[in-house]
């Protein structure tokens, strides 16, 4: 058996129409929308709309709620219960979480928006056969970054200014001591 709490107010009402539930499962519905009370009395949901209009008011009574109905089964009983619990927020998931492992009861979260993966950037980035490993390897003694040497290595004048930017900003060459039109390797 499975008690199923759903955070209707962030997956929405899509995604409490997709939920599927055996006859013998209980599903709890947080929500104030009048639409998803529709749809908890044609599936037989339990819709629960009576906390505080706020701010995480629905998670606090979410976790009320979790609490009350895990202490109100005995130990046999909590070992044959799946807690599930349908949200994006990661705050109450963990505070779900945390809440069923007090008393050693099996729970899962189900997400219901994909992963987005945010791309982070790199410390240092490879410059193999990249426009900076070209230009960093020209550099080797004193050189005028322009375009006769923008010609030489073959790149385009966007790639270039950008390579020498990047290669700039990381403090891979700087302006040569001897001459400030002229750049070298930063060492």
């Amino acid at each position: 058996m499975k008690m199923i709490f759903v955070d209707a107010e962030n997956v929405g009402l899509k995604e409490l129409e997709k939920l599927q539930a055996t006859p013998v499962d209980k599903v709890f519905v947080f929500s104030k929308s009048d639409a998803i009370r529709l749809v908890c009395e044609k599936a037989l949901f339990l819709y629960l709309s009576e906390y505080p209009t706020g701010q995480n008011q629905a998670d606090f009574y979410i976790i009320g709620y979790l609490s009350r109905v895990l202490c109100t089964l005995d130990r046999k009983q909590l070992n044959s219960v799946d807690f599930e619990l349908y949200s994006n927020d990661e705050n109450l998931i963990s505070a779900f979480e945390f809440q069923c492992s007090q008393l050693g009861a099996k729970q899962r979260a189900i997400r219901t928006k994909e992963a987005t993966i945010v791309e982070l950037p790199t410390i240092t980035k490879p410059m193999v056969n990249s426009p900076e490993s070209k230009i960093y390897a020209a550099l080797k003694s004193p050189c005028s970054l322009d375009q006769n040497l923008q010609k030489k290595l073959g790149l385009s004048k966007p790639d270039f200014t950008k390579a020498v930017n990047e290669l700039s900003k990381s403090n891979k060459i700087k302006r040569s001591p001897e001459n400030k039109k002229k750049w070298v390797r930063n060492a």
